[in-house]
């Protein structure tokens, strides 16, 4: 029986072409951009290369110093993550850099604009880089301001062409560095570590960088397994009540905490250390729902005109004995393949969306992949909104009179 049911829901849908098309374009549509924003907001919070330990990572970016009439939002600065950040408890490694900045190289005539990042040798602990070429710069590097560079495959590229460049000098800004490491490019929405070219932080030249409580730096802490992080953020906390201040006649308090990625996504536009992972995680499942219910109420609506219209069928199969749950059954299953049809449609044009992203310019290293428990997900809930939209009409025409149904009526 089912499999009659099958091919009676195959034939139901070639014949209003229009109805079908528009059921499928927004089941498809529908599952298409969810899976392409699951896998976009998954490789932007979720670990992986190259910063595969977020699950234990925190991250101080984030700070707020004020005093009576004055008040500084911004990063943190070198001089307060090297005096008051160190040596937490519950932090197996720390690392202090910058964030991404410009710089400019000529070369052969032409003009080349790099991202750059200032780090120190811990950077390359904290964060997993695949090395292609040499290594990373050392503790001793840095501390002796030497002038080297790691840089990414895609600035290797736009530099040295195919060929290789280790040992090489790059020019930027006027600056010399030579090249001693080359690393497989970090993903661009990586905010912690992507970059075209890293330098030891001694080499950093903005006047005053050194010096500052804020601004200009960030700070990865990599805990322990198993660490408390509440314990660290609290150790944190209460060095900062210690803080010694430049003019502390304008400022004189200053707040914020390390915190995760998720955290960081939820604290975007609020104060340092105001956080609320939970209420962003919910309302992000409350629009994904809201998103999926729009197509779903045009199922309904559509499902509602099929079946009306289908009056007569339904009225002759009655006089001829078929049950009520066979008509429910009948539309149910015509439901669920017109989901199912819906969602291979909507998997296919994400898979497809989503690879493209690798031929964007290859400097980007852009690389997303299909989130299969979204996909489930996402198909059960058009599974079952199909289910509800086709069920209740189908249930309601099944139980009128079968003279009532073949005269086309509803009641």
């Amino acid at each position: 029986m089912l499999r009659n049911y099958l091919k009676m829901a195959w034939k139901v849908l070639g014949r209003r072409k229009f109805f079908t098309f528009v059921s499928l374009f927004g089941i498809s549509f529908t599952m298409t951009a969810m899976l392409i924003a699951v896998a976009v907001a998954d490789h932007a919070l979720a670990p992986s290369y190259p910063e595969t330990r977020l699950d234990r990572m925190l991250v101080l970016d984030n700070m707020n110093m004020f005093g009576e009439r004055s008040s500084w939002h911004s990063g943190p600065g070198f001089k307060l993550v090297d005096r008051y950040a160190r040596d937490l408890p519950g932090v197996e490694r720390m690392s202090v850099y910058t964030g991404s900045s410009n710089a400019s190289s000529f070369q052969a005539g032409r003009k080349l604009v790099f991202r750059i990042r200032h780090t120190d040798a811990e950077f390359w602990r904290v964060m997993e880089f695949a090395f292609v070429e040499g290594g990373p710069y050392t503790e001793g590097d840095d501390r002796n301001a030497n002038r080297v560079a790691v840089i990414g495959e895609g600035a290797r590229r736009r530099l040295f062409g195919a060929e290789p460049a280790l040992g090489r000098w790059v020019d930027l800004d006027g600056v010399q560095f030579r090249v001693i490491g080359v690393v497989r490019d970090a993903p661009l929405y990586r905010m912690h570590s992507s970059s075209d070219l890293w330098l030891p932080i001694r080499t950093n030249q903005d006047a005053g960088f050194f010096d500052r409580l804020m601004g200009g730096c960030e700070a990865a802490f990599l805990l322990e397994p198993g660490a408390d992080k509440e314990q660290t953020r609290a150790a944190f906390r209460e060095r900062l009540t210690r803080v010694e201040f430049d003019d502390p006649k304008r400022f004189h308090t200053i707040d914020g905490v390390p915190m995760t990625q998720l955290e960081l996504f939820a604290s975007f536009g609020s104060e340092p250390g105001k956080t609320a992972p939970r209420l962003a995680v919910l309302l992000c499942l409350l629009a994904m729902l809201a998103f999926m219910a729009l197509p779903a109420i045009n199922l309904v609506n559509i499902n509602l005109s099929r079946i009306y219209e289908r009056a007569a069928e339904i009225g002759v199969r009655k006089a001829f004995g078929a049950a009520g749950r066979d008509l429910v059954l009948q539309f149910a299953v015509e439901n669920v393949v017109l989901s199912l049809i819906g969602g291979a449609i909507g998997l296919l044009a994400a898979v497809v969306l989503l690879k493209s992203a690798a031929l964007l310019p290859s400097d980007l290293a852009l690389e997303f992949h299909v989130s299969w428990r979204i996909f489930a997900a996402t198909l059960l809930l058009a599974i079952v909104f199909g289910l509800l939209s086709g069920v209740w009409p189908a249930w309601k025409m099944s139980r009128q009179h079968p003279v009532l149904a073949l005269r086309g009526g509803a009641s």
